[in-house]
């Protein structure tokens, strides 16, 4: 059992080192986005895509684990938790699990957070940049033998935006 739970709690704390990595990646990412820096924020997405791919490979082995665990407690289905586990451990393993629970759950948290608000960030930034795109189009004077979305033929004329002083 020892060799199982010691197994387990490398396992957590490799992916607990993950999530404090994606965290990392997460903040990156807002910053670049906040210094439209693209080549660093497509940089760091990337880096994020093989956090995530790594994170789903290492579940394969930590869930096998898992299991071994579950079963040699004998936890009952509707207590298979990590807290039900802490709770019928042995120290130094309780310590451990404890320790890696308390981290995760703050990580995670702290990790959502940055995902809310680097997704308003890049949501309002898109809204800008599509706005900007609109008013462009406007400026665009219609190619000659070009159709509109109905098929229709578009007219040659097509006024730009005009500029207003004080006056009107």
């Amino acid at each position: 059992m020892n060799e199982l739970l010691g197994a387990l709690c490398n396992q957590f704390e490799e992916e607990l080192e993950r999530q404090e990595n994606v965290l990392a990646v997460c903040i990156a990412q807002g910053q670049a986005a906040r210094l439209h820096d693209l080549e660093y924020l497509e940089a760091k997405t990337a880096a994020l895509n093989v956090l995530i791919r790594e994170t789903a490979e290492a579940e394969r082995t930590r869930m096998a684990l898992v299991e071994q665990v579950v079963s040699a407690c004998a936890l009952p289905p509707g207590r298979q938790t990590l807290t039900e586990l802490i709770a019928v451990s042995s120290e130094p393993w309780k310590s451990r699990l404890q320790h890696f629970q308390t981290r995760m759950r703050a990580t995670l948290s702290e990790t959502a957070r940055v995902v809310r608000e680097n997704n308003d960030l890049i949501r309002r930034s898109l809204n800008v940049v599509n706005q900007a795109l609109q008013s462009l189009g406007q400026c665009i004077p219609a190619a000659p033998n070009a159709y509109d979305v109905r098929g229709g033929e578009v007219s040659g004329h097509h006024s730009g935006p005009a500029f207003m002083d004080q006056r009107g």
